[in-house]
């Protein structure tokens, strides 16, 4: 990449709304997330930014209940994340000190919580992040690492695209497609076709079973709906976030249903 990172990522604050809904049979979830991101670009490193959250709320209120405190302090050890851009991905730099507030996050939360609760907590975030790259991995498919690599996609020559998308509770989306660079009007349109619709369509029945769910599958053939759409437009010339939209829908007839929306506007 000869593009210098300054150019494609300025120092940037971005708001960002978090909207993910779920439902399996009857039962329904739904959860809305918004924060603050600062992308600063490092003078000294080249190709190098630090990204840091701030102003976490959930359903528009500041945390307030135990289990999301204590969610959200493994998740604040994250950052600051430094990052160099890498043929317009996101690679994570800072494992070591990202792995070294971690474990301070665990010692200072057992110093106030305990319980099975906790212990939930604590052992979902650790078999997510145990060794190295399970964290590099845990890292760079958080959303909104995603949405900011998509945005790189402005200065790719080619524009073949593929992804993956985190499906909570059932798992990992593949997606494959073409960018549609539109100079004029300094946007930027992914609409790829899901690439894993069996292996997703396995693992929601599969997690159905497990959680004892009251849905049946008396159906031969159970048709998947997936649907994925990523609009991006920009300040100018830079890769400079004007306004981002991401919108993933999975859905299988009544049986299960997840829709996810993000939007990131600059400050």
């Amino acid at each position: 990449m000869t593009t210098q990172v300054s150019d494609i990522f300025p120092t940037s604050t971005y708001f960002v709304n978090d909207n993910c809904k779920v439902k399996i049979g009857m039962e329904e979830y739904e959860a809305k997330l918004s924060y603050t991101l600062y992308v600063e670009t490092d003078k000294k490193e080249a190709n190098t930014i630090q990204i840091n959250r701030t102003n976490l709320k959930v359903n528009d209120q500041k945390i307030d209940t135990k289990f999301l405190e204590i969610a959200n302090n493994y998740m604040e050890a994250l950052f600051p994340l430094i990052c160099k851009i890498n043929r317009y991905s996101i690679v994570i730099e800072n494992i070591p000190e990202i792995r070294k507030r971690i474990q301070n996050a665990d010692i200072a939360i057992h110093e106030i919580y305990s319980g099975e609760g906790v212990e939930h907590i604590q052992t979902q975030f650790f078999e997510a992040t145990q060794t190295d790259e399970k964290l590099k991995h845990f890292i760079a498919q958080l959303h909104f690492i995603k949405v900011l690599e998509y945005s790189l996609q402005k200065f790719n020559p080619e524009n073949q695209f593929e992804t993956s998308w985190t499906v909570l509770p059932i798992g990992m989306t593949e997606w494959k497609g073409k960018v549609n660079y539109h100079k004029e009007q300094n946007t930027l349109l992914i609409e790829p076709k899901i690439d894993n619709a069996q292996e997703i369509m396995n693992d929601i029945i599969r997690y159905i079973h497990k959680h004892n769910y009251y849905v049946s599958f008396d159906e031969e053939t159970l048709p998947l709906y997936a649907d994925f759409q990523s609009k991006i437009s920009y300040t100018g010339k830079t890769g400079r976030i004007k306004e981002a939209e991401i919108y993933v829908c999975i859905e299988a007839e009544e049986k299960f249903y997840y829709q996810h929306t993000i939007t990131i506007q600059t400050k």
